[in-house]
């Protein structure tokens, strides 16, 4: 019995050393968004994606179709930084993530912080962002 509680200590670990949980996945999608990475930001999603922005829902077909880069800039934007980044729920296929972030200008100045729970859902093993829920006005460089 203890040989087995031993290699339930040391091989679980292991097991989902490979898969990052829900909050460093919003950390990766963050980082791929600041890279303009399109082809990261579809990988990192979940089919459709969905956002709900000051009450109103829509549906795209990845994250990647949801951001015009060139609005962005133009918008002001350079990068954003999270600021929170809280797991408020997970089961063994969902989880949220609550998350303040501020969008910064060329020189670093802040040009807006904005909420967002994040909903992330687990496809064969692997956290994708499927959802994002903001209270108030967000620019996706498309409007």
């Amino acid at each position: 019995m203890r040989i087995l509680f031993l290699c339930l200590i040391f091989v679980s670990p292991l097991v989902t050393a490979g898969t990052p949980m829900p909050q460093q996945v919003i950390e990766d999608y963050f980082e791929s968004f600041n890279r303009e990475d399109r082809a990261a930001l579809n990988e990192s999603s979940g089919t459709p994606f969905v956002f709900i922005i000051g009450g109103k829902p829509t549906a795209y077909p990845k994250y990647g179709n949801a951001v015009d880069f060139d609005g962005m800039r133009a918008s002001g934007w350079s990068y954003s930084r999270i600021h929170k980044n809280e797991l408020v729920y997970q089961d063994d296929i969902s989880a949220m993530v609550d998350i303040k972030f501020s969008r910064y200008d060329a020189s670093g100045a802040p040009i807006s912080t904005t909420d967002v729970v994040y909903l992330l859902i687990k496809r064969d093993g692997v956290w994708k962002v499927k959802g994002g829920f903001v209270d108030g006005d967000l620019t996706l460089g498309k409007d």
